[in-house]
Protein backbone atom coordinates (compact mmCIF):
# COMPACT_ATOMS: atom_id res chain seq x y z
CA UNK A 1 0.00 0.00 0.00
CA UNK A 2 3.16 2.17 1.11
CA UNK A 3 4.49 1.50 -2.16
CA UNK A 4 1.32 2.65 -3.84
CA UNK A 5 1.09 5.84 -2.43
CA UNK A 6 4.83 6.67 -3.54
CA UNK A 7 4.36 5.60 -6.86
CA UNK A 8 1.55 7.71 -7.05
CA UNK A 9 3.26 10.54 -5.24
CA UNK A 10 6.05 10.36 -7.94
CA UNK A 11 3.49 10.34 -10.73
CA UNK A 12 2.21 13.57 -9.63
CA UNK A 13 5.31 15.22 -9.63
CA UNK A 14 6.56 13.94 -12.97
CA UNK A 15 3.20 15.36 -14.32
CA UNK A 16 3.53 18.48 -12.58
CA UNK A 17 7.71 19.24 -13.82
CA UNK A 18 5.81 18.41 -17.70
CA UNK A 19 3.04 20.70 -17.24
CA UNK A 20 5.48 23.39 -16.16
CA UNK A 21 8.05 22.76 -18.90
CA UNK A 22 5.60 22.36 -21.67
CA UNK A 23 3.78 25.73 -20.39
CA UNK A 24 7.05 27.54 -19.83
CA UNK A 25 7.87 26.34 -23.38
CA UNK A 26 4.81 27.64 -24.82
CA UNK A 27 5.33 30.98 -23.42
CA UNK A 28 6.29 34.09 -25.44
CA UNK A 29 7.29 37.10 -23.98
CA UNK A 30 5.03 40.13 -24.44
CA UNK A 31 5.65 42.20 -27.45
CA UNK A 32 5.74 45.65 -25.58
CA UNK A 33 8.32 47.80 -25.22
CA UNK A 34 8.65 51.09 -22.63
CA UNK A 35 6.57 53.34 -24.38
CA UNK A 36 4.21 51.64 -26.33
CA UNK A 37 0.56 52.38 -25.84
CA UNK A 38 -1.63 49.28 -24.91
CA UNK A 39 -4.82 48.24 -24.17
CA UNK A 40 -5.69 46.35 -20.86
CA UNK A 41 -8.18 43.78 -20.88
CA UNK A 42 -11.46 44.05 -18.39
CA UNK A 43 -12.04 40.46 -17.21
CA UNK A 44 -9.97 40.75 -14.08
CA UNK A 45 -11.62 43.74 -12.93
CA UNK A 46 -14.26 44.62 -11.08
CA UNK A 47 -16.99 47.16 -11.71
CA UNK A 48 -19.36 48.82 -9.62
CA UNK A 49 -23.24 46.35 -10.12
CA UNK A 50 -25.06 49.55 -11.07
CA UNK A 51 -23.25 48.82 -14.60
CA UNK A 52 -24.53 45.24 -16.41
CA UNK A 53 -21.87 43.36 -17.24
CA UNK A 54 -22.74 42.88 -20.73
CA UNK A 55 -22.16 46.98 -21.30
CA UNK A 56 -18.67 46.98 -19.83
CA UNK A 57 -15.86 48.05 -22.60
CA UNK A 58 -13.57 44.34 -23.20
CA UNK A 59 -10.25 46.85 -22.78
CA UNK A 60 -9.56 50.03 -21.33
CA UNK A 61 -7.11 52.18 -22.19
CA UNK A 62 -4.65 52.80 -24.26
CA UNK A 63 -2.18 53.42 -21.67
CA UNK A 64 1.48 53.70 -21.94
CA UNK A 65 3.57 51.04 -21.32
CA UNK A 66 6.23 51.64 -18.20
CA UNK A 67 8.55 48.89 -17.54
Amino acid sequence: MKEAIMQAHDSILNARVKQTRDANRRCQPAPFEEGDLAYISTKNISFPKRYAWKLVLNFIGPYRVLK
